[in-house]
């Protein structure tokens, strides 16, 4: 088991003992912080709620709280490097109004205690450190979802472009850091709610606002992972939209060529009948007349499809010669309307 001690609101491993003996109490701390492992900790010898907090441990997913006659108990999860669902550790934690017991998950937990020490945070009790622990665990969270709307942002990008080589597996990888992140803020916010409301002892009043703070953080938290999740979501909209359009332009093209050879096709289909009387087969200049003639169908359809703005080159759709013509003729019809008008 390891332990810090709350002293002049500060939390750390020893307590002072270099005061004078006319402040004896105030050699006492303010609170102690005590990690344990789970094979430390006995939930039977705590009673029903404790031992419902550890059967359902394993598989907790949303963090919560509930009242016991001494305090509040209730699971939380330890500060960790990333975002992701697979690094999140979920902690038992056991709050009394001089004594936070914290339960799994020791080296992530002494991590994050020693962190709250020596940056100084201010702890003036339990509740105070449990507080600051919660905020730990969420405190790079906005930089890493900026850092998620970037990458989407140079997907975006990309796909605008009319690329489709994006990075398919950074934006798998991003999808899933957001999973789950909503039930992690619904659950922690609860939690601070709770906490922030709550009227037994183990909550001084003071420490209620820094709840009430937290809980403002986790909902901003929260509104920006649905942006987020809705910016996802176009993204996968819009790329499967581009590779729509990929695949409807290669089968336009197959189409156009299939079209250009189905004439040149029957044509050499027919000559190659073995009918010893067939049209200018004794000819000499037959075979380059029908030569001749293949090739003005092939340039025909494809200039056919050109105008058409079916077959187009350099990604660019030419728009249709009928089109144009009506557009000119209304533009000149409305250009001698108006030279009548001022005339």
């Amino acid at each position: 088991m390891q332990r810090w001690y709350i002293e002049d609101e500060k939390l750390g491993r020893t307590v002072s003992k270099d005061r004078p003996d006319d402040k004896r109490a105030e050699h006492l701390p303010q609170g102690t912080v005590e990690l344990m492992d789970l094979a430390e900790f006995d939930p039977q010898a705590h009673g029903r709620v404790v031992a419902e907090l550890f059967r359902q441990l394993p598989h907790a997913t949303i963090p919560f709280v509930e009242r016991r006659a001494s305090g509040m108990a209730g699971i939380v999860v330890a500060p960790t490097d990333d975002i992701g669902t697979a690094d999140r550790r979920p902690v038992v934690f056991l709050l009394d109004r001089d004594r936070l017991c914290l339960i799994g998950e020791a080296d992530a937990c002494s991590n994050a205690l020693d962190t709250i020490a020596d940056e100084g945070f201010a702890t003036p009790s339990t509740a105070s450190a449990l507080c600051e622990l919660m905020r730990l665990a969420v405190r790079d969270h906005p930089a890493q979802l900026s850092g998620v709307r970037h990458d989407f942002e140079v997907i975006e990008e990309r796909l605008l472009n009319g690329s489709t080589r994006i990075d398919r597996h950074k934006m798998r990888v991003d999808s899933r850091r957001l999973l789950g992140l909503d039930t992690l803020y619904q659950g922690l916010s609860d939690v601070a709610s709770e906490l922030a409301e709550s009227a037994g002892s183990a909550v001084p009043d003071g420490d209620r606002l820094r709840f009430k703070a937290l809980e403002r953080h986790l909902d901003r938290l929260t509104t920006r992972l649905e942006s987020l999740r809705d910016y996802s979501l176009q993204l996968n909209s819009l790329y499967q939209e581009a590779i729509d359009t990929r695949q409807n332009s290669v089968m336009q093209w197959l189409t156009v060529i299939a079209t250009i050879f189905m004439p040149l096709t029957f044509i050499t289909g027919w000559y190659g009948m073995n009918f010893p009387n067939m049209a200018m087969m004794s000819r000499p200049w037959g075979y380059a007349l029908v030569v001749v003639v293949c090739l003005a169908i092939a340039a025909a359809e494809v200039l056919f499809f050109r105008r058409r703005g079916w077959l187009h080159f350099a990604g660019e759709m030419r728009p249709h010669a009928r089109a144009r013509g009506t557009d000119g003729h209304r533009r000149g019809g409305r250009e001698r309307g108006d030279h009548a008008r001022r005339r």
